[in-house]
């Protein structure tokens, strides 16, 4: 339909396993490259995807996008004002260095705010980052995004698997989904 319609085409595939569940998505962009959108498909009856369609009944728009100059202060004060993020693993902090060396942000700072960072390093040339973070839902099952490109034009692709995960995550804690793996409380 958007390639069609739209002449969009497709930059990226994505297919997404998590513990419990999983999801296909093709990241499409505009002709200008100003609008990018991912189209999402569920694998299961239970996955992030299948959860929104049932809430949303039927399809639309899962989040929005915001953009920012300075992520760490945007978030500070979302936060203040009482908006809350989806969090996401401790380990995911702990392999930036390891995955994204001599990015030069702060990690204790992403950490702290829980803010994502994706994107490309280069050893004597300028950066390519994304910093990202995605709000819980906000109004019905849609959430926002908010986004800092440092050189970066892309979806974040190393973070998809870490949204997709925090995402199940708080599936898990709102009881739509059950970890048979977890240990069962006494």
């Amino acid at each position: 339909f958007y390639e069609r319609f739209f002449n969009f085409r497709e930059v990226r595939y994505f297919d997404i396993e998590g513990k419990l569940t999983g999801l296909k998505s093709k990241a499409m962009t505009s002709p200008c490259g100003k609008i990018r959108i991912p189209i999402n498909e569920s694998s299961d009856d239970k996955s992030q995807i299948a959860e929104y369609l049932d809430l949303y009944r039927g399809e639309g728009i899962q989040h929005v996008a915001l953009g920012t100059t300075d992520i760490y202060a945007t978030v500070q004060g979302m936060k203040t004002g009482g908006v809350d993020f989806q969090d996401t693993i401790d380990t995911y902090f702990d392999l930036i260095d390891k995955r994204l060396p001599q990015h030069g942000e702060n990690v204790d700072e992403l950490r702290r705010l829980r803010i994502l960072i994706d994107g490309a390093t280069h050893l004597g040339a300028d950066n390519e980052l994304l910093l990202q973070i995605f709000t819980k839902e906000v109004i019905g099952p849609i959430f926002f995004e908010l986004i800092q490109r440092k050189g970066n034009e892309g979806f974040g692709e190393g973070n998809f698997k870490a949204l997709f995960e925090s995402i199940e995550l708080d599936q898990i804690r709102r009881g739509v989904l059950k970890d048979e793996s977890a240990p069962a409380s006494a």
